[in-house]
């Protein structure tokens, strides 16, 4: 038994299976390190044409260096859209003034580095043995992740401090894990969807201490989070003159329609034949909620995939918005699956094929404004290939006006165009 934040937590679960991975005291066979490394360093190869051909096609990309650069330059606030992402924003301005955009791509690859030590961190700490870095992979390997590790956008960055976060609250220090939640919240106000989670598995833990004892460090971590996210949203209330940066003008279309449009997109992140083989992961992953009041990895991974994937629901709009959904997913495959890291090896390979070629079986009837989509077969490049393509295409978009350039890079690197009802 070893006691986490003063509850005592079994760690009999962690048990291991001798497999051509994994051997029976649970540590990694010598050739599986090797397919580790080999698969790093395809990421790393695929990652420096990107971290250095210009900060990415995102559709938010001019406006958060034209953020950056008035924080830096004036001292001043600007938000680069509603409700504004301080603390992202800053990190960009002052990079960008001291490299250029290599270094602010280079500050969004040391995001996702310590997102992926994170949990790694976080998995071992909650009994999993070494098989769970083959779910971290799923993550790493993903190109949607790879692209935005390489670009000058906030995805990684969120995940990153939600991820330490976790790992603080675990620790015994709530404050600190509060302030990391703020943090995230600062970059993306998205973060929430993963916070409260991660809050709501801490207060679930089972824990015989008195209830005082047992939700101080809940309510020391919550506390400072909301604080400290209030505090990153005054430059947005002083700028906007009041509430009106927490408004959106987005359309709201007919609910099988928005339906429809995060599905395609789901299968757009994690692709149609990964997809069709994480079919087979769910009977583990059933069986494995049998351990829902003792594993927190679990309550915490569920309600954060649920929760992403309902607010993508409401707003499908960029792909990479699914990231979250995408880590609380390998979360809990991690747990499913701790014991057979065959499937595990199988999905993140197919996630660093994908990067470099996939297949499309949805197109948007009408592009911008899709309430439907034709279905065929297109074998096309995957969204790593595609995106550097677009960066040499369009160097300077970045800097461009918003309706022409930044929005042509961005249709150009898009699987399909963004529906931006607005």
């Amino acid at each position: 038994m070893v006691e986490r934040s003063g509850v005592e937590t079994s760690t009999a679960g962690a048990s291991f299976v001798d497999s051509p991975l994994v051997s029976a005291t649970g540590r990694l066979r010598p050739e599986t390190t090797r397919w580790i490394a080999a698969g790093a360093l395809l990421v790393v190869v695929a990652g420096v044409p990107l971290i250095v051909s210009g900060p990415g096609s995102d559709l938010d990309v001019a406006n958060i260096f034209r953020s950056g650069r008035f924080i830096a330059s004036q001292s001043e606030y600007l938000a680069s859209r509603p409700p504004g992402a301080p603390v992202h924003e800053t990190i960009v301005g002052y990079a960008d003034l001291v490299g250029g955009t290599t270094l602010v791509n280079l500050t969004s690859l040391l995001a996702a580095i310590a997102f992926v030590v994170g949990l790694d961190r976080l998995l071992a700490r909650e009994g999993l043995g070494p098989a769970r870095r083959w779910a971290i992979a799923i993550v790493a390997c993903n190109p949607w992740f790879v692209v935005a590790a390489t670009s000058a956008v906030d995805y990684v960055f969120g995940l990153a401090f939600v991820v330490w976060s976790a790992v603080l609250l675990r620790s015994g220090r709530a404050a600190w894990a509060g302030v990391l939640a703020g943090l995230a919240m600062g970059c993306r106000v998205g973060s929430v969807v993963l916070i409260v989670p991660m809050l709501f598995a801490q207060v679930t833990e089972p824990d015989d201490r008195p209830a005082a004892e047992r939700w101080r460090p809940i309510l020391v971590a919550g506390g400072v989070a909301a604080a400290a996210t209030l505090l990153l949203m005054v430059p947005s209330y002083r700028a906007s003159g009041g509430f009106d940066f927490v408004q959106n003008d987005f359309r709201t279309e007919a609910p099988l329609v928005h339906l429809g449009r995060a599905a395609v997109k789901n299968l757009a992140m994690f692709g149609i034949v990964a997809s069709a083989v994480a079919l087979l992961a769910i009977p583990p992953i059933v069986r494995s909620m049998r351990t829902w009041s003792t594993s927190w990895l679990l309550r915490f991974a569920v309600p954060g995939f649920v929760l992403s994937e309902l607010l993508f629901v409401r707003f499908p709009w960029k792909v990479s918005h699914l990231l979250p959904a995408l880590a609380c997913g390998a979360i809990a495959l991690a747990v499913a699956l701790r014991d057979r890291p065959r499937l595990l090896v199988v999905l993140a390979a197919l996630q660093l094929v994908s990067g470099v070629v996939t297949i499309q079986v949805f197109t948007p009837d009408r592009p911008n404004f899709a309430e439907g989509a034709d279905v065929g077969f297109d074998v096309v490049a995957g969204q790593v290939v595609t995106d550097w393509r677009c960066r040499r295409e369009y160097p300077d978009a970045y800097r461009g006006r918003q309706r022409i350039e930044v929005e042509e890079a961005w249709a150009c690197s898009q699987p399909f165009v963004l529906e931006q009802d607005r």
